[in-house]
């Protein structure tokens, strides 16, 4: 019986990467303090209260989402040549960017202090799929360069 393959198809990797381009650097932006415009939407959610009813910056939001969603469709697209090797090399890349990613935030939650620690947090959500797509990746160019 042949497992389930639940990896999205090669064509939407090549959407995720023109995805990617425009949100990372609005997300740098708003990590750096630039002044991005203000879109203020109504807005229902969690918050102090349980529920949060007010405004909230439709820019931020939308920059945030587009970045975790182009990071998603890259990383959980199959290859064109996708084969056993290729699942094995995926799965040593997602134990190993767990672990990098443990490490760092174990590193964080021990070093950084003040409101600054909400910044690393929001960033550190984001690296487990960084460091997934880099070790995967270039696992993958090493491997196809020994196959060549």
């Amino acid at each position: 019986m042949k497992p389930k393959n639940y990896l999205l198809p090669y064509s939407c990797k090549k959407v995720g990467m023109w995805m990617f381009l425009p949100f990372a650097a609005l997300c740098i932006c708003a990590l750096l303090d630039v002044k991005l415009p203000d879109i203020e939407v109504p807005w229902i959610g969690l918050g102090d209260n349980f529920f949060y009813h007010g405004t909230a910056n439709l820019v931020a939001e939308v920059t945030m989402t587009g970045f975790l969603v182009s990071l998603s469709l890259i990383a959980l697209s199959r290859e064109k040549d996708e084969d056993e090797m290729t699942g094995q090399i995926r799965m040593q890349s997602f134990v190993w960017s767990l672990w990098f990613t443990s490490f760092v935030l174990a590193l964080g939650i021990l070093f950084v202090m003040g409101l600054i620690f909400l910044d690393f947090v929001l960033a550190a959500i984001y690296l487990f799929y960084i460091v997934y797509i880099l070790k995967f990746n270039l696992t993958m160019r090493s491997v196809r360069r020994e196959l060549k």
